[in-house]
C-alpha cells in the first residue's frame, strides 16, 4: 500500500511539474549596438540582459542578473516607427506589460547606465 501511494505522489507531482513548464517563452535576441571595434570575436557582455516574449501573459521578461541596478528600456512599432512604451527596469528581474500593444513588428532597446545599448525584435500576431 505504501509503494502505491507513493508512486501516485510522485506521479501527481510530475504532472504539476510539466504544467508549470507548459507556459513557454520565446527568447528575444539582442544585439549590441554601437562601436563594433576590430575584434572579429563575438562575446555577449555580462550586462547584456537574457530577454523573452511570454505570449501567454502578454508581458516581456527582463533577467538581467543584477549586472547593473537598471535598464532604460524603449519599445517601438516598425510600422509607424512610434515608441510605443519608454520605462526603466530592475536590472535583476522585471517584467514589461505589452498587453495594450497592437499585432504588429517591435525593436525593443535596452540602454545600460554604462553607456552600452541592446537591441532585437519580436512579434505580437
Amino acid at each position: 500500500m505504501k509503494n502505491k501511494l507513493f508512486f501516485l505522489l510522485c506521479c501527481l507531482m510530475s504532472y504539476h511539474i510539466v504544467i508549470a513548464n507548459d507556459n513557454v517563452q520565446a527568447q528575444i535576441n539582442l544585439e549590441h549596438v554601437g562601436k563594433k571595434g576590430n575584434h572579429t570575436e563575438y562575446y555577449i557582455r555580462a550586462e547584456q540582459p537574457d530577454v523573452y516574449y511570454d505570449d501567454e501573459g502578454q508581458v516581456i521578461v527582463v533577467d538581467g542578473g543584477g549586472e547593473v541596478a537598471y535598464y532604460d528600456v524603449g519599445i517601438m512599432a516598425q510600422s509607424t516607427a512610434d515608441v510605443v512604451i519608454s520605462q526603466t527596469v530592475d536590472g535583476y528581474y522585471d517584467t514589461i506589460d505589452v498587453s495594450s500593444l497592437a499585432s504588429d513588428t517591435y525593436t525593443i532597446t535596452f540602454t545600460t547606465p554604462t553607456g552600452n545599448t541592446y537591441e532585437g525584435t519580436f512579434n505580437i500576431n
